[in-house]
């Protein structure tokens, strides 16, 4: 009997507009199906009937709330996948929140409000991010997921270190890197159904994420790491900060990420094919090369990300890009120390320059320098 093997289809998008509009309409037809769904009232997920045990696996509660090891099960309501469908989209809006919660208490950071204009969008940073000299900014998909989210099906059906960001943030706590994590699907709001000003489009989210939070850091080594959609996010983002990812971005690394193009700048498209990588579902080795679907060359190389389904890649690439993270972080140190060498080499040739002139020209030129003032009328 043959068994086939699951094929996903990515088609690029056709231009940086359509792709905002189509994540732009995935995003408000999510909250427009949960608001007209019957579980709007809810706002815990204890109300749904779960909870996440220790392991942060999402589990069903019995009747006196303690977790039992019953699975989530999408059919509550035999035959009616409207209803069904409804009660799956508002339990993600649950998880949603649960998440954020998870990013301040479990990771340690601290929401901030972005937007130049009421209703505000907002993020996720460490208490560090404005000093840190490391800075690695995250940025999660398209569609339903918000901030701290790489897959809502992998949190509800597997657990929370799969499905979240948390094991990068921790990793990145440990080796003292400054966090900041987007928000980019965030682009109306959740009261007023209003477009958010800087966050009408998921691009216009990260722009006002990086002109007012990221290039005002002290960072000098700014690390990328992006799933999905949010590698064209990190395109627009080099397209529309050049300085920037030529001077302190010193790695981008994506997870099945779907852009078509890089910033269209040569300068800063060669920096990114050298400092870049994209982590593709693959069935090949963790790390392996793994060459481009259409044949041509150029471009951020391609790796496998040790696993065939495009929501899995962030996590099963994830300790490969913690090594290629560390390796980046310490290539730019190395690079500043070489080259405050260099400038203190300079400097102290000139002094020695100096020091080897004539003593005789030297001592007239500090008689000169230091001459008496000249008499003035009182």
């Amino acid at each position: 009997m043959l068994k086939f093997r699951p094929l996903l289809l990515l088609f690029p998008c056709l231009g940086p507009a359509a792709c905002s509009l189509h994540a732009k309409m995935t995003s408000k037809k999510s909250k427009m199906s949960s608001k007209s769904s019957p579980f709007q009232e809810w706002r815990t997920l204890a109300e749904f009937g779960y909870g996440f045990n220790t392991a942060g696996q999402m589990r069903r509660m019995d009747s006196d709330g303690q977790l039992t090891e019953e699975v989530f099960q999408f059919e509550v309501k035999a035959g009616d996948k409207a209803y069904n469908q409804a009660h799956y989209e508002a339990l993600g809006e649950v998880i949603t929140e649960e998440v954020y919660g998870l990013l301040e208490k479990q990771g340690k950071l601290n929401r901030v409000d972005i937007g130049p204009a009421d209703p505000k969008s907002f993020i996720f940073c460490s208490r560090d991010y404005q000093s840190s000299e490391k800075l690695l900014v995250l940025i999660h998909g398209s569609g339903v997921v918000r901030a701290g989210q790489w897959a809502r099906r992998l949190i509800i059906n597997e657990d929370l270190n799969k499905g979240t960001m948390l094991p990068f943030i921790e990793h990145a706590r440990e080796k003292g890197w400054g966090v900041v994590v987007m928000n980019t699907n965030m682009n109306t709001d959740t009261e007023t159904g209003m477009d958010i000003p800087g966050s009408d489009t998921p691009e216009e989210h990260a722009d006002t994420v990086w002109q007012s939070v990221v290039a005002k850091s002290e960072a000098k080594n700014i690390v990328i790491i992006a799933h999905s959609f949010g590698g064209v996010v990190a395109m627009n983002l080099a397209r529309s900060f050049k300085s920037d990812f030529l001077s302190k971005v010193s790695g981008v690394f994506l997870t099945d990420s779907v852009h078509y193009q890089l910033s269209g700048d040569k300068k800063v498209d060669r920096k990114l094919e050298k400092i870049g990588k994209n982590y593709v579902g693959s069935d090949l080795e963790l790390g392996a090369p793994v060459k481009n679907m259409f044949g041509g060359t150029g471009g951020i190389p391609r790796f496998s990300a040790g696993h065939e389904q495009h929501e899995w890649t962030s996590w099963s690439a994830m300790e490969e890009i913690f090594k290629d993270m560390e390796k980046a972080g310490k290539d730019t140190l190395e690079k500043q120390h070489s080259g405050a060498s260099s400038s203190q080499a300079v400097n102290e040739e000139k002094d020695m320059e100096t020091a080897g002139k004539d003593p005789v020209e030297n001592t007239i030129r500090d008689e000169a320098s230091h001459s008496e003032p000249k008499n003035q009328e009182l």
